[in-house]
């Protein structure tokens, strides 16, 4: 918690250092930094992890002309995201992992494991990588009010352990300020018993996720609400999750906050007593400050993105 009130603090303060906000603002000079590059946004967070909005939601991959490379720092290693844009078609890779990240779906674990990895301030580790294709099927080219637009993306997510392939689509959007997106895939995760140790203990989780969102860019406000479920294959409830998130733009920075409540079924963490117990639901908060360098770069300080509560470091480039 002192970390965020720090980065807080840091975002309240940051205005007077940069300016007023202005008409020239950091996404009408380059709107790749708002997450519009060459065409959709179906979501304000695109903003701050395109990377992870690619990894739930294949159809908000930029179909313009132009290549991007998405870099974040954490617990010793970078999660890293390629994006390419050829026109009317776009492409993304990334080797890293969605679940248990701020705007992405829950993971699965035992609880001597949670335990000991949010203790650590260690990021879920990662199974999967990601390939995604996005389609321009609409694209007015206009602004404002006036502005229409719609992809479709396909995508595959593999998992390095098991050697599946799940497939997902999803739609993103916008009509005049608004924006929309709604994506299904496939996903599996591999578990293993601590307290078995033999390949008895084993087990793949199968089940699907479902995401909805809606935003809507104001002057120099974007907000975004969506809903992210988990259903299990195996007729268990549904876990759900949902993560509104605003988005201050300014001449040469974005100031986002976000609030994330998940309704799971099972065991979470509670900071407050160090300890692992079981809930209804959990309520996470995130900060982040990104500040453009240059014409190409830009630089980021993120608070609880890995949901441990702790400070990471990004990096986008446009090519």
């Amino acid at each position: 918690m002192k970390s965020f009130l720090i980065l807080f603090l840091i975002a309240l303060l940051l205005p007077l250092g940069i300016g007023k906000v202005a008409e020239a603002r950091i996404c009408d000079a380059s709107s790749e930094y708002c997450g519009d590059w060459g065409g959709n946004s179906s979501s304000a967070t695109n903003s701050v992890n395109r990377g992870g909005k690619i990894r739930i939601n294949p159809a908000v991959i930029p179909v313009g002309k132009g290549l991007g490379i998405e870099l974040l720092y954490f617990d010793g290693s970078v999660d890293f995201s390629l994006v390419k844009g050829l026109g009317r078609i776009g492409a993304a890779i990334s080797p890293s992992n969605s679940e248990e990240t701020f705007f992405g779906p829950p993971g699965f674990e035992y609880p001597t494991d949670l335990s000991a990895r949010k203790q650590g301030h260690h990021k879920y580790p990662g199974q999967k990588m990601t390939l995604a294709t996005a389609f321009g099927l609409f694209d007015n080219h206009k602004s404002g009010m006036s502005r229409l637009s719609l992809n479709l993306g396909v995508m595959g997510k593999y998992n390095k352990i098991t050697g599946a392939i799940n497939p997902g689509l999803g739609l993103a959007g916008v009509i005049g300020p608004l924006t929309f997106g709604y994506s299904r895939y496939g996903d599996q995760t591999f578990v293993t018993d601590p307290f078995v140790g033999s390949p008895a203990g084993d087990s793949t989780l199968l089940y699907n996720v479902e995401t909805i969102s809606v935003g809507a860019y104001i002057d120099f406000l974007a907000i975004d609400y969506s809903m992210l479920k988990v259903i299990p294959d195996n007729a268990s409830s549904p876990s759900t999750v949902s993560v509104a998130t605003a988005t201050v733009l300014l001449k040469k920075a974005l100031i986002t906050v976000a609030m994330r409540t998940e309704k799971i079924q099972g065991f979470t963490y509670n900071y407050d007593i160090s300890a692992v117990e079981i809930v209804d639901t959990k309520v996470e908060y995130f900060g982040g400050v990104q500040i453009a360098v240059g014409s190409p770069l830009l630089l980021g300080v993120f608070y609880n993105y890995y949901l441990v509560r702790d400070i990471s470091f990004g990096a986008t480039v446009f090519f």
